[in-house]
């Protein structure tokens, strides 16, 4: 629901800002001094309050895209989280307010029409109730209507969740039942796709595409010893004919709908608790309609890991088989925020660019050793796998991925004078052709190549501990307009017990040769058009309420987690954030 209302002018929200992060420190802090949060509810019973208050102010100075309407510019950003929790009984909702312009300068975009009559002026205020929710728990049932994050098996068929590093936090709104049983579970699941709408990273308002998602799952749990769980599931989610870019555009196609059905089976317990067993397979229909043609096509998502646990060692073996494999509006699809599946990458989950994400096949191995009793540990680790961005072509027909990279680390061992932990890592991914391109580029032909490494040192000594993290990687790519480029940084941390923390970073990249020219040439930046240093400060007052300070700048370009990437944009200026809870 959207409680936007007429635009205001720019003088009333400098004013609002300043009195708003007034109003919330003082309320918390009052709130604080309660000793007692809970009350009884008529017809209800002991009933708990809670609150959670979250207080962005910020600065934002050029950000180098081909925009020179939301460069420097201030905001304000609130949100409150509220619950109300009973014995079966649960009440949440969360509030978000988003004012930019609040200091410093006027709006550039004062006059000009907002949002679809001109994408270049997005920058506008915004009040809503992002999240809704009402739980009722009685025994083994929960009953919710309003916002919850689904996740069905290991995500491959569906995943409504939160991904802090790409801002996507997705939730299903509409009607949940589920039964939990000793050895029976089941649930059922309907509504509507509600993303964030208050994007964190470039600050757009997004708006609510109308996608219709209906499920349900079911499983029976074995007895013991056996402790074999079956899961059969199924879904329909039906797209709004909407281009995913701006939300507003009509799509050329009409009538899409994805349809996913499978079925898992997972033994956690076997051979006394040491291995651990996980299939999943999910074959999927996408349907739609280009003017009177109709369109169908199939595909399917197979996963499976095999985990044996022994006292010093660990090994984990994983599988994927994504052939033609996306819950999303398009096979193609470019917006982290309408990508409903989260399939395991069977990756690294670190610095590179991952592509084809939704047509792959492959596998990965990882070794654990410990050292036991000692400190110290080191782990082994290769992925294999093809690709093929084409999502009709067989992922053998396109790219061979081999990346492997090895881990050092020792523990902190408390109780001595001086203690210290290390987590050493280092790797390299190749990235072959494995058919001909063209003239130029033939099989066995390197398409990409990666090295990585990081270093990460804590050193501590009573309340006082400094914390070294160094990290680097130099990527080259050959097909097409030859490319490389290195990203990386550093930064030292020093923090005193728990209240206090402060961190100088200085990150580093030449990925985007446009933004690195024109830093370059701004009088501050001493430092050169590909250095990003930065300050941040934290004060902890108590636990869940802390007071923090950002400022300098960070580097954009592509962030990717779980298989699903985004851009992002450079930011320059300051960030005061305050959290709150009761």
């Amino acid at each position: 629901m959207d409680l936007r209302r007429e635009r205001r002018g720019a003088p009333r929200r400098r004013l609002a800002a300043p009195a708003l992060l007034a109003l919330v420190v003082l309320g918390a802090s009052a709130a604080r001094a309660q000793s007692d949060l809970s009350f009884e509810l008529p017809g209800v019973g002991r009933t708990t309050f809670s609150l959670t208050s979250t207080t962005t102010l910020r600065y934002r100075g050029e950000n180098y895209d081909a925009n020179r309407f939301d460069d420097d510019f201030g905001s304000l950003y609130q949100r409150f989280d509220v619950a109300l929790q009973a014995d079966e009984l649960r009440a949440e909702a969360r509030i978000d307010l988003f004012v930019p312009h609040t200091v410093l300068v006027e709006s550039r975009c004062v006059g000009r029409p907002l949002g679809v009559d001109d994408p270049s002026c997005y920058l506008d205020w915004d009040l809503r109730p992002e999240r809704l929710t009402l739980r009722w728990e009685p025994s083994e049932w929960v009953v919710e209507a309003g916002d919850t994050q689904l996740v069905l098996g290991r995500g491959v068929a569906l995943a409504f969740r939160k991904v802090d590093l790409l801002a996507v936090d997705n939730a299903l709104r509409g009607g949940h039942v589920r039964y939990q049983g000793s050895n029976f579970r089941f649930g059922a699941h309907g509504g509507l796709a509600n993303p964030q709408n208050i994007d964190p990273i470039d600050l757009r308002i997004v708006r609510e595409p109308q996608d219709v998602v209906v499920g349900g799952n079911m499983a029976v749990v074995a007895p013991a010893p056996l402790g074999v769980t079956l899961g059969v599931h199924a879904l329909r989610v039906g797209f709004e004919d909407v281009d995913s870019i701006d939300g507003v555009t009509r799509s050329r196609f009409t009538d899409r709908a994805v349809d996913v059905a499978g079925w898992s089976a997972e033994a956690a317990g076997l051979a006394d608790g040491q291995l651990a067993l996980y299939f999943e397979a999910n074959g999927l229909r996408r349907t739609q309609r280009l003017v009177d043609q109709a369109r169908s096509e199939t595909g399917r998502g197979v996963y499976a890991s095999a985990q044996l646990q022994l006292t010093e060692l660990t090994i984990l073996v994983e599988w994927k088989d994504y052939t033609n494999f996306l819950v999303a509006p398009e096979t193609t699809e470019a917006n982290a925020r309408r990508i409903y599946s989260a399939a395991p990458p069977v990756e690294y989950d670190g610095p590179q660019r991952l592509r084809g994400i939704g047509n792959q096949r492959g596998g990965a191995i990882r070794m654990d050793y410990a050292f036991l009793p000692g400190p110290w540990s080191f782990s082994v680790n290769s992925a294999l796998y093809a690709f093929n961005e084409e999502p009709h072509r067989d992922p053998f027909e396109g790219v061979l991925v081999s990346h492997s990279w090895m881990t050092l680390a020792k523990r902190q061992e408390y109780g001595g004078d001086l203690n210290w932990s290390l987590d050493l890592q280092g790797g390299a991914r190749f990235e072959t052709l494995l058919h001909d391109h063209d003239a130029r580029f033939r099989s066995g032909d390197i398409d990409r190549w990666m090295i990585h490494g990081r270093l990460d040192i804590t050193v501590g000594s009573g309340d006082h501990a400094f914390d070294f993290i160094v990290d680097h990687r130099h990527e080259r790519e050959i097909r097409g307009d030859v490319a490389e480029f290195q990203i990386g940084g550093a930064s030292v941390t020093y923090t005193f017990g728990i209240p206090f923390t402060l961190t100088l970073s200085l990150r580093w990249t030449d990925y985007q040769p446009g933004v690195v020219v024109s830093r370059g040439r701004r009088e501050y930046n001493f430092l050169g058009g590909e250095f990003y240093p930065s300050l941040e400060v934290r004060w902890t007052f108590e636990p869940g309420t802390y007071l923090s300070l950002f400022a300098g700048q960070t580097p954009g370009g592509q962030l990717c987690s779980g298989g699903v990437c985004r851009d992002v944009p450079t930011f320059e200026g300051f960030q005061l954030t305050f959290v709150g809870r009761l």
